[in-house]
């Protein structure tokens, strides 16, 4: 089950490489390193490399991280590493009225956040 999830995030179109998302945003690699380090932004391992979220970066801000994320990120890395974080991500969420995370972070991370926190703290969602 771990494997189909895994290939549903991959095929999904929502991850790119490092070097094609700092391509994208106009980035050097090396920028997406520094914000994931300072939490701004998460990845995911595959095949030897990072791939990073497009749904992460604001389009309309400098193509900077989504304002919000960081503090998302802060809540759900208590309990999930990066693959943890894009299944959630990924998936309806009750408390979202169905809808997905990565769906409203631009534009209602505040939500969001209140969703990672019922997360965290174990609340049930169907």
């Amino acid at each position: 089950m771990l494997e189909i999830a895994k290939k549903a995030i991959l095929d999904s179109g929502d991850f790119l490489s490092q070097d094609q998302t700092a391509q994208r945003l106009d980035l050097p690699p090396m920028r997406l390193d520094e914000w994931e380090a300072e939490g701004q932004v998460f990845s995911i391992q595959h095949a030897g490399g990072l791939l990073f979220p497009t749904y992460a970066f604001q389009a309309n801000d400098g193509h900077r991280p989504a304002p919000g994320l960081k503090a998302i990120l802060d809540v759900l890395r208590a309990m999930k590493g990066g693959w943890g974080i894009a299944f959630w991500f990924a998936s309806s969420n009750a408390f979202l009225g169905g809808r997905r995370p990565q769906q409203m972070l631009c534009s209602d991370a505040e939500k969001i956040l209140l969703a990672a926190n019922e997360e965290v703290l174990g609340i049930t969602h169907g």
